[in-house]
């Protein structure tokens, strides 16, 4: 484990203390226009999406994640669920015109999110105009707005809402947009005992789910995926102690492995495990 992972995990057991490092730091304007204070799922462009306060990391750690994985400007890349583009913001202007592709269905917190990042709403914004990012907001999983196979997907903090049904259908969705070279990363919560693992169908929101990667193993498997587990620094955890930090699992068609660079350079890949 690096020394900034162990950071962040002697960190996660204290989001208090996360919060309160960050309030030293902002004057109060900074704290209300960032949302510090509120909680996740408040009525908030950064809040909507997780802890307001690491909002900064989550996103940089996701966007790390893809370039880590070979992400470079030509790619195309699919953002399940850009909320507030926590991401997308990171991915729109590294990525070439017509590179990314957004899918998110609450379209009053995208246009904020968008607002709040490039001054302006999806439709009036120069940033989004100059790099012709496209975005859609149906809640089907229906990915045509790719208008073919993407190089890259990410689906940050979905399969933790999902039911398995609705779990399954997202990850054919993503194997549907996907060529034999694609590497897509899901995130859910993970849990150890079976009895824990979700088995309710529908939709959960704000309220999450947890699955084992035996679950979730099956479930790639079902929609023609391998499934690889890999190491998340742990930075979420509710007030019960739940850790609630949302592993990246990837998944691809063909079986993978990572390159040697990427061994070198990401902790992430140490001990990556088969789910199914």
């Amino acid at each position: 484990m690096s020394i900034s992972d162990q950071l962040i995990t002697q960190r996660r057991a204290e989001p208090a203390k996360m919060r309160d490092e960050m309030r030293q730091v902002l004057t109060e304007k900074e704290q209300q226009t960032l949302g510090i204070n509120m909680g996740a799922g408040s009525d908030h462009p950064r809040a909507w999406v997780g802890p307001p306060f690491i909002y900064d990391l989550l996103g940089a750690m996701q966007f790390q994640l893809l370039i880590d994985l070979g992400m470079r400007e030509n790619h195309k890349f699919l953002d399940v669920g850009c909320g507030s583009l926590r991401v997308g913001r990171l991915a729109i202007n590294y990525l070439l015109e017509n590179r990314y592709f957004g899918l998110e269905p609450n379209v009053d917190i995208l246009n904020r999110g968008c607002e709040m990042h490039f001054g302006a709403d999806i439709e009036k914004s120069q940033v989004i105009a100059k790099k012709k990012a496209t975005f859609a907001h149906n809640t089907d999983f229906d990915f045509s707005l790719t208008g073919g196979p993407v190089d890259f997907v990410f689906a940050q903090s979905i399969a933790s809402h999902t039911g398995p049904a609705m779990t399954v259908k997202l990850l054919k969705a993503i194997a549907d947009v996907s060529h034999d070279d694609t590497v897509s990363m899901v995130t859910y919560i993970r849990c150890g005992m079976p009895s824990k693992s979700n088995t309710e169908e529908g939709w959960f929101y704000p309220e999450c789910v947890t699955y084992t990667d035996q679950a979730f193993g099956a479930f790639a498997r079902q929609a023609g995926l391998h499934a690889y587990r890999t190491v998340w620094p742990a930075t979420n955890i509710r007030e019960d102690g739940l850790v609630t930090t949302q592993h990246p699992t990837i998944l691809t068609k063909r079986p993978w492995k990572p390159r040697l660079n990427q061994r070198m350079t990401a902790s992430l890949f140490e001990g990556i495990q088969k789910i199914n």
